[in-house]
């Protein structure tokens, strides 16, 4: 273990004062990896490959990713991560990258058990709190052609965060942290990344909640009254059927039809 470079990167963020953007990145700073940590990492990083999504089809496209791709510009987890993120579950990928439209990554992975976190709209772009509204919860339409596209855009950028005393926990793109950690990914050593990789992901949950965090009123993961949903709104989220689907069936090779769905 290369405990000199480890060391001194630590001090040069400190010093940089990188650990006071949030919560997440005060966790990173009194973090110490264990050896299954690395050993995962470096696993994890001997088995990536490179994939390479085309955007420009020959064919015209049958669903649109344009307003996803711009969701997800400000995350941080996107340097490494692709976008759409989730991929490996054909079963449910779909349902949970819609989510990201709205959902910060560091919601559903970034839950400290001994910690006490809020939900509140953010934009991504800049950090600024957005108050809750019921509009929020659904695309914006309007007859002004050019108000539906500006409104909608907004809309892309604006997502449940996570805050701790009132600061959000978000990893932010442009920080200092994340800077830092391209460099790595660009110029380091095999040892750095191992290390960067295992660090970034030790505070996260790798598995997010279940569908019935949030799509059961009998438990409360988000408060969406505070976040603007209206009594309408929420009763939809949760009697969501495509979530119902995924509680009554776990079976991945499951097949039923849909009406089944709506019983």
């Amino acid at each position: 273990m290369n405990y000199r470079f480890f060391i001194t990167v630590l001090l040069l963020l400190l010093n940089n004062g990188v650990f006071a953007e949030g919560l997440y990145t005060q966790q990173l700073s009194n973090t110490l990896l264990t050896t299954e940590q690395i050993e995962d990492s470096k696993k994890k990083l001997a088995e990536h490959k490179e994939l390479v999504l085309h955007e420009e089809l020959k064919i015209a496209s049958f669903h649109r990713r344009g307003q996803l791709k711009a969701s997800l510009e400000h995350s941080s987890c996107t340097g490494c991560h692709l976008s759409p993120p989730h991929t490996k579950s054909e079963r449910t990928r779909t349902f949970m990258n819609m989510h990201t439209q709205f959902i910060a990554c560091e919601t559903c992975h970034f839950r400290p058990k001994d910690k006490q976190l809020s939900y509140q709209w953010e934009d991504t772009r800049d950090g600024l709190v957005i108050k809750g509204k019921t509009k929020l919860f659904r695309q914006v339409t309007s007859a002004d052609e050019n108000s539906k596209t500006r409104a909608t855009a907004l809309h892309n950028f604006y997502k449940i965060t996570p805050f701790y005393q009132k600061e959000s926990v978000v990893l932010r793109k442009e920080g200092a942290f994340n800077q830092e950690t391209q460099q790595i990914g660009e110029k380091g050593t095999q040892e750095e990344k191992v290390h960067r990789r295992a660090l970034i992901h030790a505070p996260l949950e790798e598995k997010g909640p279940e569908c019935s965090a949030c799509h059961d009123e009998k438990n409360d993961f988000l408060d969406l009254a505070s976040l603007g949903a209206s009594t309408y709104q929420q009763d939809k989220i949760y009697n969501n059927m495509i979530a119902q689907f995924f509680a009554r069936y776990k079976d991945k090779d499951s097949r039923i039809r849909i009406m089944s769905i709506l019983q």
